[in-house]
């Protein structure tokens, strides 16, 4: 699907995705949501892609679901007004369970304001680099609206129950330096080095060993749910995984011969 919401761009292996609407801080539109599950399913499946970037265009990341939009549903009767923002919530779901299993590395470059669903995509992601000046804020409460876009799934299991409690009723946005104290955030850079500093990271990433990565992901994400007897079990799987993927002669001849290891699985 195809819409000026959403800039998608492949190079060398690495997608970006750039949310496009500057004009209301990139608030999601319907359409950008399609097509931000369209090309994830199709990166699900395309191993070409070694790794995804989210940013967003004009100064700032997303400042969530589009807010003037709430105002034509608001003059619904309550019952309407419940069934339609039920289902347009149950419609983004897929989205954020198709972003949890993608096996590449999944980077969001963050500038200016990651509010409500681009809070959501922030946290969704595997690394989040952060400018300086970046806020983080769910927003929800403000507008008297309850979290959605994973936000109540992943905020308390990367800063703590008692932490996502403070963000979801209070409102209140945090600082990137904040952010990164409290594990919201992997990296914190000054403002005019977040182009670069990102650039850097996801190359390292797409050169990395592709298949090593998925299991990484994937382990790391299943260990909240596991016991630790079934968490020991899935390590052995995906070590055998590894093992039997081309990066893994690759590795052990580089470090042996001293030099930069070439990976090309995925």
């Amino acid at each position: 699907m195809h819409t000026e919401d959403l800039i998608i761009s492949l190079d060398q292996g690495i997608a970006r995705l750039t949310f496009n609407r500057p004009q209301a801080r990139n608030a999601a539109s319907p359409e950008m949501l399609e097509a931000i599950l369209a090309f994830l399913l199709r990166a699900e499946r395309d191993r070409s892609i070694r790794c995804i970037v989210f940013g967003g265009a004009g100064g700032h990341f997303m400042a969530g679901g589009d807010v003037r939009s709430f105002t034509t549903v608001a003059k619904l009767p309550p019952e309407e007004r419940l069934c339609t923002f039920e289902a347009r919530v149950a419609r983004n779901a897929h989205l954020f369970n198709v972003l949890q299993r993608l096996p590449q590395p999944v980077v969001s470059s963050v500038q200016g304001a990651a509010a409500g669903a681009g809070l959501g995509f922030a946290i969704a992601s595997d690394l989040v680099v952060a400018a300086r000046s970046a806020s983080f804020v769910l927003a929800h409460v403000n507008v008297g609206a309850s979290p959605d876009a994973a936000t109540s799934w992943h905020l308390p299991r990367a800063v703590g129950v008692k932490q996502a409690m403070r963000m979801a009723l209070l409102g209140e946005p945090i600082t990137a330096e904040a952010a990164l104290a409290q594990g919201l955030i992997s990296h914190v850079v000054d403002d005019e080095n977040l182009a670069a500093f990102t650039d850097q990271l996801v190359q390292r990433l797409a050169n990395g060993p592709g298949v090593a990565l998925a299991q990484a992901k994937s382990l790391i994400n299943r260990s909240l749910g596991n016991t630790l007897a079934e968490q020991l079990a899935a390590e052995a799987r995906s070590m055998g995984i590894a093992a039997a993927s081309e990066d893994f002669i690759e590795g052990p001849s580089a470090f042996l011969e001293k030099r930069k290891p070439a990976f090309r699985s995925a």
